[in-house]
């Protein structure tokens, strides 16, 4: 007898067969909710009190369980030595560094899903689990995740592209926002035709 995430993921393996898409699954199946094993759960509060800078999980496809795979002492030229080349994991990494003269340190989540060298099946768990594991880390583990990353190859995780992550330049806004200055001009124009701007105020 199948599993319900089992008999999920074989509706979903049906719909992508007739529709030759990926991305069905995310209207076929919302998230699973896969309970997270014990030590996981410890490996996390730590990470949460600052005990330890990373935190990496895997699912026991089997046993449809979240479980700890590793919390080695990671520094940011380390990261992309801990994403596998040939399966997805989920990455909490402890972020230190400094901004605009402060010192921060930022819980960053990362999914890493390296595409086709992993089955179907793997790729629609991680996918489907990462929302419901987010939800209760961050609801219930009340922790702090400053941003969440998805990746298909270690190597993009360099130190430039983390604070580019965390803290996105502004200069993209200010762009945005310098555009409807035209009407603001059209109407001081106005105003100058008008008459003084006391008599527009009063």
């Amino acid at each position: 007898p199948r599993t319900t995430a089992e008999e999920e993921l074989r509706k979903i393996k049906l719909t992508e067969m007739q529709t030759d898409g990926i991305d069905v699954k995310q209207q076929t199946l919302q998230g699973i909710a896969f309970p997270v094993d014990r030590e996981a759960l410890q490996a996390l509060e730590k990470l949460k009190n600052r005990q330890i800078n990373y935190v990496q999980l895997q699912i026991n496809i089997e046993k449809e369980t979240i479980v700890l795979a590793d919390t080695v002492s990671t520094d940011v030229k380390d990261l992309p030595k801990r994403i596998p080349k040939d399966a997805a994991r989920y990455h909490f990494f402890l972020y230190k560094h400094s901004h605009e003269g402060d010192y921060l340190e930022s819980i960053v989540f990362i999914y890493s899903m390296p595409g086709y060298s992993c089955s179907i099946r793997e790729r629609m768990l991680y996918s489907s689990c990462k929302s419901p594991l987010l939800q209760m880390i961050e609801q219930q583990l009340y922790m702090e995740i400053a941003k969440k990353i998805e990746i298909d190859n270690g190597d993009e995780l360099t130190a430039d592209f983390l604070h580019e992550e965390v803290h996105p330049k502004q200069h993209a806004y200010k762009e945005n926002f310098a555009k409807p200055k035209g009407p603001t001009g059209k109407r001081g124009i106005r105003r100058l035709i008008r008459g003084p701007a006391e008599n527009e105020l009063a």
